[in-house]
């Protein structure tokens, strides 16, 4: 029993150290995507899907944002889809200058019935998605629509940031999304995508023909959407590495915000299409897990392990941010990572399994 238990420990720092290790290299190996604009079609179109609810707070700098951007030559509209607001919301979309549309959800409700309802009423060639709660930079459709001169590609996942942070826990958090979206990045590169974000994704309009988003569920749009794009074709797929293509969005203000936020990601775990990831899901789960088992045991050989393969979890983490720290343009983080490593380790021991018993909330509506 204990050698197996010690075998268990071995194989597990092991595995998360050259984990890590491999996804520093993938995120080493993506080109930078610099600022090249190539002369287009001139029937090259554009649909930007915002779905929102109750979102009169933000509206105003993400229409801000929109009013900004740089977009030449391109035919660019904006559709907006309404999932059943109560607030002012609607009424300041009148700010927007681009061309735009404002379309109602009626009986159905949520953000994938809101983005089907997107495709049903845009007319553009390439779908750009991104939430009401985020800011759009200049840049941000040239550098996503560069990718697609490549005729193979039929998804882009760019990168996003949580807005300007001031308290540890904010900053906490920040860090930990800002590792998500490395890793999202990381796995696209290596052909065997995981996850992406909604704030700031890109793809061909046939490719929502044969797209299954899982409309049961409440989450996982961008995620589901990602592996249609894979499932047609393997190598269709690319992140746009590029500081000016960062969206920023709102990060969760308090600890019941993140746990409705990450419950909601994890409830999407078991419905992914690729094993190797499902396995690999399993494999950082268990980690964690046992470093908390460990340590709960009390004994004088669990608290020995758990602070061993804890040093392996700082190791790791440390080598891996150096990777990504100057892109995200993350400030001492290295102190966060070390300060912040009791907090990671329970909630991706704890949440995981949960997400997939309990429910919880969005957008004031309690999901199971």
């Amino acid at each position: 029993m204990m050698i197996g238990y010690l075998l268990l420990i071995f194989i597990l720092a092991i595995f998360y150290f050259l984990l890590l290790r491999k996804y520093g290299a993938l995120w080493d190996k993506i080109q930078d995507i610099e600022k090249n604009p190539l002369s287009r079609k001139p029937n090259t179109s554009v649909s930007i899907l915002i779905p929102f609810r109750n979102e009169s707070h933000a509206l105003p700098r993400l229409i801000q944002s929109l009013n900004q951007l740089d977009i030449n030559d391109i035919s660019v509209e904006v559709v907006f889809i309404n999932d059943h607001s109560s607030d002012s919301s609607c009424d300041l979309l009148s700010l927007c200058e681009l061309a735009y549309s404002i379309h109602h959800l009626d009986e159905k409700q949520g953000k994938k019935s809101a983005i089907e309802l997107g495709w049903e009423k845009s007319k553009g060639d390439i779908l750009f998605q991104t939430d009401a709660d985020c800011v759009l930079p200049q840049g941000w459709l040239q550098l996503m629509l560069d990718l697609f001169k490549d005729s193979a590609i039929n998804f882009v996942s760019g990168p996003v940031v949580f807005m300007e942070t001031k308290n540890f826990w904010q900053k906490l958090v920040t860090l930990d999304f800002m590792s998500l979206i490395a890793i999202g990045a990381a796995h696209i590169s290596w052909n065997k995508p995981l996850m992406c974000n909604g704030a700031n994704m890109a793809y061909r309009r046939s490719l929502i023909a044969n797209a299954d988003i899982h409309i049961g569920q409440a989450s996982g749009d961008d995620v589901f959407l990602l592996q249609s794009a894979f499932r047609l074709h393997e190598n269709s797929i690319q992140f746009c590495k590029n500081k000016q293509a960062v969206v920023e969005t709102e990060g969760p203000k308090s600890l019941i915000s993140f746990w409705n936020q990450r419950l909601r990601w994890a409830s999407k775990n078991s419905d992914y299409d690729s094993r190797f990831n499902t396995f690999l899901m399993i494999g950082i789960w268990l980690f964690n897990f046992v470093i908390l088992g460990s340590l709960l045991s009390f004994s004088k050989l669990g608290v020995l392990v758990a602070f061993f393969l804890l040093l392996i979890k700082t190791i790791s983490e440390l080598n891996f941010y150096s990777k990504y720290e100057h892109f995200m343009g993350v400030k001492n983080g290295y102190g966060l990572i070390l300060l912040g490593q009791l907090f990671h380790i329970l909630y991706m021991a704890i949440l995981p399994p949960l997400s997939q018993v309990v429910n919880y909330k969005w957008k004031a509506r309690v999901i199971k």
